[in-house]
């Protein structure tokens, strides 16, 4: 395929590395990547007041009386609506990210398939011995991507 091509291409220079260094560099740069997307593409001000607001509504039906359903029913509705109007302001940027990440881990698959990135000493229970491409980028992209919104100030 010629996008696979095109992407070894680019990526070339972290190919020469050790594979889990070159997804970890990769995750980086995803994470980068969608995290500037996320912060130019979204109100964060007003993202910022969704969060507080369902965190209050969440930490209100924590304290409240559960016999009191009607002013459960009425919480929650109010951070249901505040979920979606949330949800509105991040589909944009997930859209605009989503179609050159899914070529990215097409290409990842096909360039990393088979091979175990990180080995275990034990064998553990649904992960076998070691972790592929896939487990690999995922546990350096949560590390990464936290490590990156916290820099960047994101909501």
């Amino acid at each position: 395929m010629v996008l696979n091509e095109v992407l070894s291409a680019i990526f070339s220079p972290l190919l020469a590395l050790e594979p889990v260094w070159s997804i970890a560099t990769i995750s980086i740069l995803l994470g980068t990547v969608h995290t500037l997307a996320y912060k130019y593409m979204t109100d964060q001000v007003l993202v910022k007041e969704y969060k507080s607001e369902m965190k209050k509504n969440q930490a209100a039906m924590k304290t409240m009386d559960k016999s009191d359903l009607a002013k459960m029913s009425k919480l929650q509705k109010q951070t249901m609506e505040t979920n979606m109007k949330l949800m509105s302001q991040t589909m944009k940027p997930m859209l605009i990210t989503i179609i050159p990440f899914i070529f990215i881990f097409r290409w990842l698959k096909s360039t990393f398939e088979g091979l175990t990135i990180v080995s275990f000493p034990i064998t553990l229970p649904l992960l076998g011995n070691g972790l592929g491409y896939l487990g690999t980028y995922i546990i350096f992209s949560l590390i990464f991507s936290t490590a990156i919104r916290k820099a960047l100030k994101v909501a």
